[in-house]
């Protein structure tokens, strides 16, 4: 079963800030025929570097783990007509990305990645939603659930969660004394979540990474992760 969620490890949670220069050069490095978003380049680096982490925890020469990535995804407009932004509800769904244990000979590329994510984000389109209002909507809406329990089946498989905030206007918010100089989320204390969030300035992406103690040490040394990151991880 996937080794996510609630754990009994000792767990580390830390931020990693990218400026809009660093998310220019990180989406021009994942593009391949495609033009990726910043939240699908960001989601791929912070992935690869887990998976990285995860191998090198290991202390064996054993392939890349075999992974399963899943992130939220709002289908407010993507609803045929769109919804308001501002519907209220619970109106979304996961897309679900599984990178299976790699042959030794191959090399995991960001643009591997991106394009897993990119094509399960997709999947979760009009026709999609469409069955979700029919007679088996139930059914339908727990079929990605379903989908990473047979995926977890074929044997050990790390589980990734990725949800991203960066569209929420938390520093529009204004209580009457004033709007947010910095707005961040408290620590998530379950294995393997990443929260990404915008910055003050509009281009950035802050993302909040939650790992075990252990494979945190190697994640927050990542050679290629720390290219992109414009301020040092804190906790």
């Amino acid at each position: 079963m996937p080794s996510g969620g609630i754990s009994k490890e000792k767990l580390a949670t830390r931020r990693f800030e990218f400026n809009g220069t660093n998310l220019g050069l990180l989406k021009a490095k994942a593009a391949f025929g495609n033009n990726p978003t910043r939240v699908e380049a960001v989601t791929a680096l912070i992935w690869k570097s887990a998976i990285a982490a995860a191998k090198a925890n290991s202390g064996t020469e054993r392939n890349t783990p075999s992974t399963i990535l899943t992130h939220v995804v709002n289908f407010r407009g993507r609803m045929d007509p769109p919804l308001p932004d501002h519907s209220v509800g619970n109106l979304w769904q996961f897309a679900v990305a599984p990178m299976m244990q790699e042959k030794e000979s191959e090399k995991i590329e960001l643009h591997d990645l991106a394009c897993l994510l990119r094509k399960s984000i997709k999947k979760i389109d009009g026709d999609y939603l469409r069955g979700l209002q029919g007679d088996d909507g139930l059914a339908k809406a727990c079929e990605s659930l379903k989908e990473v329990r047979q995926m977890a089946s074929k044997g050990e498989v790390e589980l990734y969660r990725f949800s991203s905030w960066t569209r929420f206007p938390f520093y529009e918010a204004d209580f009457g004394w004033g709007k947010p100089i910095w707005v961040c989320t408290t620590s998530v204390p379950m294995k393997n979540v990443v929260i990404l969030m915008g910055t003050r300035c509009g281009d950035g992406i802050e993302a909040w990474v939650s790992l075990a103690e252990h494979e945190m040490a190697q994640f927050e040394r990542n050679h290629e992760l720390l290219q992109f990151v414009s301020s040092s991880p804190t906790s």
